[in-house]
């Protein structure tokens, strides 16, 4: 089967950069949390890149909360960008940015 995801990481100096393409949802999201796994220690910040998302379910917006929740605890920044309408109005209904600026205040 065809995978339904593409996660690609760049890392330059202590920015890892997270390029999400495809589905996020049930079926993949095992594929994008082994990416998240290979985040080093020493990393200051992560951005997320969702431009060539087509699509992402609960499941996978909690392997985001899973990785900013992560992020408090290994005190890097978490930023998400290239997010389209659609996803950012279901990110705001759920409160995934709220979670995002919480965790960040705390974690200074």
């Amino acid at each position: 089967m065809e995978e339904m995801i593409d996660v690609a990481i760049t890392i330059k100096d202590k920015t890892c950069r997270i390029f999400v393409s495809g589905i996020l949802d049930y079926a993949t999201m095992e594929a994008f949390n082994e990416k998240i796994r290979l985040i080093d220690e020493g990393t200051d910040k992560v951005i997320i890149n969702f431009e060539g998302l087509e699509f992402i379910d609960s499941t996978g917006i909690g392997s985001i909360i899973n990785l900013v929740h992560e992020a408090n605890d290994k005190q890097f920044e978490v930023e998400l960008e290239g997010i389209n309408d659609e996803v950012s109005v279901l990110f705001e209904t759920i409160g995934v940015f709220q979670i995002l600026e919480t965790l960040q205040k705390e974690g200074k």
